[in-house]
């Protein structure tokens, strides 16, 4: 089963909140990616959600933000903490099937 844990609760940088989790199976020889939602940018560019390789840190492991596959648009604003993580799960799932597992602790 492809799993997802939370790496890093709240990663900066990145254009909304952003979450790094370590995946296994490893995703293209990356073991983690880092989620981000950002909020639509007036009429013209919907919300979206966005999935990066990254390092252990959350930072892209690579010289672009190119999105890779899970990333999608949302039909709103995620004006809540239960729509993000829902884009958080559906970019996951989407990614490859991963399913988020709880952890004890996070930074």
């Amino acid at each position: 089963m492809a799993t997802a844990t939370v790496q890093v609760a709240d990663v900066g940088g990145y254009s909304g909140p952003a979450r790094c989790f370590k995946v296994d199976p490893p995703y293209e020889g990356h073991d983690y990616v880092t989620v981000w939602v950002q909020r639509s940018f007036g009429p013209h560019q919907m919300a979206e959600a966005g999935v990066v390789p990254a390092t252990e840190t959350g930072a892209c492991a690579e010289r672009s933000l190119k999105r890779r596959p899970g990333s999608f648009t949302l039909h709103e604003d995620p004006d809540t903490p239960e729509r993000v993580d829902g884009a958080y799960w559906l970019a996951l799932l989407m990614l490859g099937g991963y399913t988020v597992q709880p952890t004890d602790s996070v930074e």
